[in-house]
């Protein structure tokens, strides 16, 4: 009876977490999994994970690009460099769906803590956490994993644990680094001379070989003799600074005792961004800055024998200061499309009687900065849960049962300060030799003030559970059954609740047979009663080869461990924050103007049609993988991993024609599959008793493919067009084949453009569906998307007696980015040129070594079509990070402190085929490289 009780009360639940190490170290080490911590050799599932100690070695404000290239399995999206601003792409092996939400759940000491905010981005109380604050980041990536997390699960689970308290006496651990950053690559636009001349090229195309700027404009411009009718102005140099500090201050404390053991951080991260300081120039605006507070305690408290509480508390609070507000700034977007789009001749940034330049089509980018005021915002972020857990060993050893409830929220309210001023254009000189001037452009205007909520996100779960770990003879039990209420609120939208129960059972024979069962059963009020509910199972086997006689003895086999799972996950996203597609909705059409007042009555319409059966994406996933340790020295892990979704949302165009006179349904009929492997290698040893070293390589690839989304029926000539049978994403160019030669434009055979005449140099395109003309229909799948294929990661470094190296090299191949920023676009919308143009097209001659079309000034509505011309290839290998530290041990023997001193250095160089900007950041704010100098002290 004892016997069936074991079997059948045998569960387990979230524990205070422990250190992560590679396979084969030990038996007894720990690791984290959904919902538990378990011995790693009984771990069958499919999981990776980084150590916080390593991502503080990325000096950035932005702990998610922390993590680029570092988990095998995770591609992040590189966020902005531009203080307090997130916007990381995150997915866990590539993308599973061209419909629904592609990033993965993101849980903090065991809650949810994430949300889709109203621009589309995930937004995350991780990208708030400081590095010296994390234990350790856990990536859950195949159905073993995150079966149990039900309608969530599908795209992964990233687990991230925060510090808490040790058995041990206080340790007081004190901080300081202050870095330089400054842009990785900047654009390089011409100067007034050279702009000047390409203009002239430009316009003698269409005008006859005329000139627009004369030889004594151009003489001024070359010889600087008239810096105000003849201005010369680099809008980067005038509106950025060379560098930007930041600085981190930080102080925490760990330890305890059998009854209480504690985990309290206290953190200051500061950054002064690239803009230029204009607080001396005007008494509207404050200088750009960021400021971040974290403030963290986490407590465990052993309140009896058997009771015992665990209290989680973390705090960010964001202070971020951005010039020059845009009406709606929260970053500084506009400043840069503006800078990136001012030829330098257009007017001086002061004129001659110091009031500020402009004219009647721009205003002037440091005057916006200095003058129109600010935006300020202000979060707060809150990450709080408390558990109570009782030992049920009266019952059974090993049983025990908890109860948790946690609040997590984030508040970001915003101050946007706000005015115009005025500013005047040069329109020459008087007969004295006076300049003159237009009438002011812009009022000037006192600030108006805006203070009020921007975006507000809530998260309430309440958890209960059972849990078992237990042995008998050669047999491990380790259980788990758990409640999960949550409710999550977004601004004013109606609250998303997701309630269930979960379950893993895991059995281990004799520390060698490995077999585990895990299920999720979850509900949501997305969908219509009798649709709300689905069952999630999975399972996986192990075997740990190393454990059996034949290789027990063995000196070079250490550890061999053999695992593999299959099982069901679900994604109930499934068009962005679309909910409710089951009832039908219906909003205002057109109406008329009646009555004798002559008012505007609008109609009802019935919009898109509902679907009462509308259902979550459903994930297969199939993983198999091998762990290794030879000679105690090398570490090999290599999976395989299959993953077959269904249940896609699709408008069922290829079944129902458009003309039935209603919005088509969205239903469940799309198919993808995603498939890759992962290997990572490591090899640690010494050399003599000062040297040791290690070398680690990660590489890991994410292919998909689109199998069926119900696209309309093509033409047989237009089947190119279909994007089933494409990766998701999968971008569509014209093919371009040159330039037009006159001869071109005269033979009738040769396809040209819909849109508009072409002349010689322009570019020429490839007719796809040979019916002699070249229009959209001739796009095509060419290259890849901005999400990488392969991602590879070189991380290594040494100790020798007191020195410390290490250095951490990221690449991404098989990417494709698309080159869109006004730096490609010669003299679009009355714009600048760039270096980037200077191997224009100039003739027939010399069209063989052109890089570059044809200048024009109109606004081009053929160059510049979306087509393979302005595709380039994306791959790049960057050093993400290096540091040197030298440590001084014992430096107070009664306090037994030691001091290590380091310099660091982030984002140092990248090797790409990006010209002007950063293989990652195309556009706007640069990304930037950061150098720092810091020092800690451990008492």
């Amino acid at each position: 009876m004892n016997s069936i009780f074991k079997y059948i009360t045998s569960f387990v639940f979230l524990a205070i977490p422990v250190s992560m190490s590679a396979a084969g170290d030990s038996l007894s080490v720990k690791t984290h999994i959904g919902y538990d911590v378990q011995d790693e050799y009984k771990v069958s599932s499919a999981i990776s994970s980084v150590r916080g100690d390593e991502l503080s070695k990325s000096f950035t404000p932005n702990l998610l690009n922390s993590l680029a290239g570092r988990l095998p399995g995770l591609t992040v999206g590189q966020g902005s460099d531009e203080p307090g601003v997130i916007d990381n792409s995150l997915f866990i092996r590539g993308m599973g769906t061209f419909q629904g939400l592609k990033e993965p759940l993101i849980v903090i000491d065991g809650f949810v803590t994430q949300y889709t905010d109203a621009d589309g981005y995930l937004r995350t109380l991780l990208s708030q956490l400081m590095p010296e604050e994390i234990e350790s980041v856990t990536l859950l990536k195949d159905a073993s994993a995150t079966a149990i997390y039900g309608l969530r699960g599908a795209n992964g689970v990233l687990l991230i644990n925060t510090k808490r308290g040790t058995n041990s006496p206080l340790k007081i651990n004190f901080t300081a680094q202050v870095g330089f950053q400054q842009p990785t690559k900047m654009p390089k636009f011409l100067n007034s001379y050279d702009y000047a001349n390409l203009y002239n090229e430009a316009y003698g195309y269409v005008n006859g070989g005329a000139q627009y700027y004369g030889p004594e404009a151009l003489d001024a411009y070359k010889n600087g003799t008239d810096k105000y009718l003849y201005p010369d102005v680099d809008w980067y140099d005038e509106t950025l600074r060379k560098t930007a500090e930041m600085y981190k201050v930080g102080l925490n404390f760990q330890g305890g005792n059998d009854v209480v053991k504690y985990f309290v951080l206290l953190n200051y991260l500061g950054n002064s961004g690239l803009m230029k300081r204009t607080e001396d120039l005007s008494d509207k605006t404050s200088n750009q800055r960021y400021n971040r507070y974290n403030v963290r305690s986490n407590m465990d408290v052993n309140i009896s024998k058997n009771l015992s509480a665990h209290i989680t508390l973390g705090i960010a609070i964001e202070d971020k200061i951005t010039p020059g507000g845009t009406g709606a700034g929260k970053n500084t977007d506009d400043l840069f499309n503006r800078i990136q789009s001012l030829p330098p001749n257009s007017f001086p940034v002061r004129n001659p009687n110091n009031s500020w330049g402009g004219s009647s089509n721009w205003s002037n980018p440091l005057a916006n900065i200095a003058e129109r005021g600010y935006w300020r915002q202000n979060s707060r972020n809150i990450n709080s849960a408390l558990k109570l857990t009782e030992k049920l060993d009266m019952l059974l050893p090993g049983l025990s049962i908890s109860g948790a409830i946690a609040f997590n929220s984030y508040y970001l309210g915003y101050s946007n300060r706000y005015a115009n001023y005025e500013y005047y254009a040069l329109t020459g000189k008087d007969a004295e030799g006076k300049y003159q001037y237009s009438e002011p452009f812009g009022k000037k205007e006192s600030l108006t003030i805006d203070d009020s909520l921007s975006d507000q996100w809530r998260n309430t779960t309440l958890q209960g559970s059972l849990n078992y770990s237990g042995s008998f003879d050669v047999h491990d039990i380790d259980a788990l059954l758990m409640y999960s209420y949550e409710n999550e609120a977004y601004g004013k939208q109606q609250p998303f609740v997701h309630v269930g129960m979960g379950a893993r059972f895991t059995y281990t024979y004799a520390k060698k047979y490995i077999g585990e069962f895990s299920m999720g059963l979850q509900a949501t009020e997305t969908f219509a009663k009798g649709h709300r509910a689905g069952f999630f199972p999975a399972g996986s086997v192990g075997w740990i080869i190393s454990e059996e006689d034949f290789l027990k003895k063995n000196d070079v086999v250490k550890f061999l461990k053999l695992r593999a799972s299959y099982g069901l996950t679900g994604n109930d996203k499934l068009n962005g924050d679309t909910r409710f597609m089951y009832d039908q909705e219906y909003g205002e059409k057109d109406g008329y103007n009646i009555g004798t007042s002559n008012s505007y009555l609008y109609g009802l319409r019935q919009l898109r049609l509902a679907n009462p059966d509308i259902t979550w994406e459903k994930d297969k996933k199939f993983n198999v993988g091998v762990e290794a340790n030879l000679w105690g020295k090398l570490n090999l892990t290599f999976d395989y991993f299959y993953n077959r979704r269904t249940d896609i949302l699709c408008l069922p165009s290829r079944t129902i024609p458009s003309y039935i006179g209603a919005e088509l349904p969205y239903l469940n009929i799309g198919k993808t599959k995603n498939q890759g492997v992962e290997a990572s290698v490591m090899y640690s040893d010494h050399v003599g008793k000062d040297f040791n070293y290690y070398v680690k390589a990660d590489v890991w690839t994410a292919k998909n493919k689109i199998l069926y989304m119900s696209e309309e029926i093509k033409a047989e000539n237009n089947s190119h067009l279909y994007k089933t049978g494409h990766r998701i994403d999968q971008p569509y160019y014209l093919e371009a084949l040159g330039y037009y030669t006159q001869a071109d434009i005269d033979n009738p055979d040769v396809a040209k453009p819909t849109w508009k005449d072409v002349l010689p140099g322009d570019l020429k395109y490839k007719d796809w569906n040979g019916d002699g003309v070249i229009d959209n229909n001739d796009s095509y799948p060419f290259g890849y998307t901005e999400t990488p294929e392969i991602t590879l990661g070189l991380n290594l470094g040494f100790t020798y007696k007191n020195f410390d190296f290490s250095a951490f090299f990221h690449a991404a191949l098989n990417r494709t980015v698309y080159l869109d920023a006004s730096y490609y676009k010669a003299f679009q919308n009355n714009g600048p040129i760039s270096e980037y143009a200077l191997g224009r097209w100039t003739s027939e001659e010399t069209a063989h070594m052109a890089t570059y079309p044809r200048l024009t000034l109109t606004n081009e509505q053929n160059n510049y079509r979306t087509s393979t011309f302005w595709m380039c290839n994306g791959n790049f290998l960057k050093l993400r990070d290096v540091e040197l530290g030298y440590s001084f041990k014992n430096i107070i023997p009664a306090a037994k402190a030691d001091l290590r001193i380091f310099v660091n250095g982030t984002n140092l160089f990248a090797i790409d085929a990006v010209k002007g900007y950063d293989s990652e950041r195309i556009g706007g704010y640069p990304a930037v490289r950061t150098i720092s100098l810091g020092a800690n002290i451990q008492f």
